[in-house]
């Protein structure tokens, strides 16, 4: 059976001047990366990934840190099990708060305000994309978040917003 590798980078960064270590920790955050402490972040082992740690370790080096990546894999199945659900369990609890925000939209939409929640639509929609691309191990909320949206959508666009019931699942 194929295990899931995946790949840590251990950094300590100066506090001063604190512009790189903000910035470092934004792009970590915008990775989904899973801190498993303080200065040691795990991801998921693709290309993608690599690369951006790669960057991130170039760029601690840069601002005077120390910065090691190490491929790894967990030493028993449980362990991956519970990194795979650390993930799952972040991007739900995103989702989560997406579909909330999702739902507050259209009942605003249906109640006849859907020209000024456009931009509020846009923006929320730009953050489910950003999700999307921190849900390495397919969330099922995903499908859920995204029907959500899709309902929002057509009621801010002046639709009835009778899609169906909101919060099912199913389909695919």
């Amino acid at each position: 059976m194929n295990e899931q590798r995946w790949l840590i980078l251990i950094y300590r960064i100066p506090r001063e001047p604190s512009r790189p270590r903000v910035a470092v920790w934004r792009k970590l955050k915008g990775l989904g990366a899973l801190y498993l402490q303080d200065g040691v972040v795990a991801l998921p082992d693709d290309a993608v990934t690599r690369e951006q740690l790669e960057w991130l370790q170039l760029r601690v080096k840069e601002a005077g840190g120390e910065a090691t990546l190490w491929d790894a894999q967990p030493n028993t199945r449980a362990e991956g099990a519970e990194l795979v659900e650390a993930f799952r369990s972040a991007r739900e609890a995103a989702y989560g708060d997406l579909i909330a925000k999702a739902e507050r939209i259209r009942r605003k939409a249906l109640m006849g305000n859907g020209e000024t929640l456009l931009e509020e639509l846009v923006k929320l929609e730009r953050e489910f994309r950003a999700e999307r691309r921190r849900d390495y191990f397919r969330s099922p909320l995903r499908k859920e978040a995204s029907e959500a949206l899709k309902a929002a959508r057509l009621a801010v666009r002046g639709g009835e917003g009778t899609v169906g019931e909101f919060g099912t699942g199913g389909g695919g």
